[in-house]
């Protein structure tokens, strides 16, 4: 199956030849497609691994959004519009201390 990104790829790799230090060289139409094909490839691990870290991101927004206003307030007090991930796990890790401490939330192990 062809890659999805091969034809945006070729244009890419082509224009390799029309940079100035490469201006005054003939194509080679097979060294261009290999090159297009290591691009393609790279554009769509590229592709997927956005999709991948979107994905994982709206995990972490939506846990946000339960812990509510502490998962939207910056360090200096104010508030964000949107959830601030990066604290996230620190909130969450809390929580379950809390939860812990009550005996309301038993390790696995």
């Amino acid at each position: 199956m062809e890659n999805m990104w091969i034809e945006e790829a070729r244009g890419i790799a082509a224009q390799c030849w029309c940079e100035p230090k490469n201006s005054h060289k003939e194509m080679d139409v097979d060294l261009c497609e290999s090159v297009a094909t290591k691009i393609a490839f790279w554009m769509e691990t590229a592709a997927q691994n956005q999709c991948n870290t979107d994905y994982y991101r709206g995990l972490i927004v939506k846990c946000g959004k339960i812990i509510g206003k502490r998962a939207y307030t910056c360090d200096d007090g104010s508030i964000s519009e949107d959830v601030l991930c990066a604290k996230i796990p620190e909130l969450v890790g809390k929580a379950f201390c809390v939860l812990a401490l009550v005996g309301k939330w038993e390790d696995g192990d």
